[in-house]
């Protein structure tokens, strides 16, 4: 088990990143900066249009079973989500936000081969391409067959992305549909864990939909590893402000690392982190 701070993590980074084997693994607390809707807004937004009061719809279940009582209510109700979600995550004051960001700048001062993100929204990218860097968004087949220049990194949309509805995982159902880890994605990210550690930032211990992540990571290691002589034990890391007696015993069955920031100011915490790693 090991609870690392910022400092003592930085050499173990630095080296893997000198190596070309670390990916950043994004959550939707790496947006904070740029105060874009949360599922709460969300959920209120889908309930006004039912018809329901926002708090009390907020009660008949969690974010992706409302998502899909909230398709099942009209054909089109899942296609005016995604509009409103691309309206308030791309609106230009986000935009300005990401541009000043201190976490999105420090991300695009690396150069990353790859990312991989849970969010919809496109400011990972945007970082990257306002930082002049290539960039190569990755959320269907099609995106995968496509040619690539060389330099460019991959922002692998691991819940898909508003650019194409068809690639996202919002409800319940398609929750389900992603619990086997057979897309593109997934299969991407089976190779990618074979040679390379991950460091996640801007998720929480209860986001069960990453947890799941964690453990199907740890499974596909371990089904990688059979046979294998002395095979290496590739270690990642969790990002966090709050460690706790229980956690770390708990990610460490998946060999994971935790690296405790500072909660005082999660923003410049992050961004010390990130720039740490050069």
């Amino acid at each position: 088990m090991a609870v690392l701070s910022a400092a003592e993590a930085a050499p173990r980074l630095q080296q893997e990143y000198r190596d070309g084997r670390l990916i950043p693994f994004l959550g939707a607390g790496f947006s904070k900066p740029l105060k874009l809707p949360d599922w709460s807004e969300l959920i209120g937004w889908m309930a006004e249009r039912l018809g329901f009061e926002p708090e009390l719809f907020r009660l008949h279940g969690r974010n992706e079973q409302l998502a899909e009582y909230f398709q099942l209510a009209g054909h089109d109700h899942l296609q005016h989500l995604v509009y409103e979600m691309t309206r308030r995550f791309d609106s230009e004051e986000a935009i300005r936000a990401r541009e000043t960001s201190r976490m999105h700048r420090a991300l695009s001062a690396l150069e990353w081969r790859s990312i991989y993100t849970t969010n919809y929204d496109s400011h990972v990218e945007g970082a990257l391409r306002d930082a002049k860097r290539k960039v190569a968004v990755l959320a269907s087949f099609e995106d995968f067959q496509a040619r690539r220049e060389p330099g460019t990194c991959d922002v692998i949309k691991f819940h898909g992305t508003l650019t194409n509805p068809e690639t996202i995982v919002l409800t319940e159902s398609s929750y389900y549909e992603r619990i086997a880890l057979e897309s593109p994605v997934d299969q991407r990210l089976r190779a990618d864990l074979l040679s390379n550690s991950f460091l996640f930032i801007g998720y929480s211990f209860n986001d069960l939909n990453i947890r799941y992540i964690w453990y199907r990571m740890h499974q596909l290691r371990r089904q990688g590893r059979s046979g294998a002589q002395n095979p290496p034990r590739r270690r990642c890391f969790f990002a966090t402000f709050g460690v706790g007696p229980i956690q770390p015993e708990l990610l460490d069955q998946w060999n994971i690392d935790m690296i405790q920031l500072d909660p005082a100011d999660k923003e410049a915490s992050v961004t010390d982190l990130l720039q740490r790693i050069r």
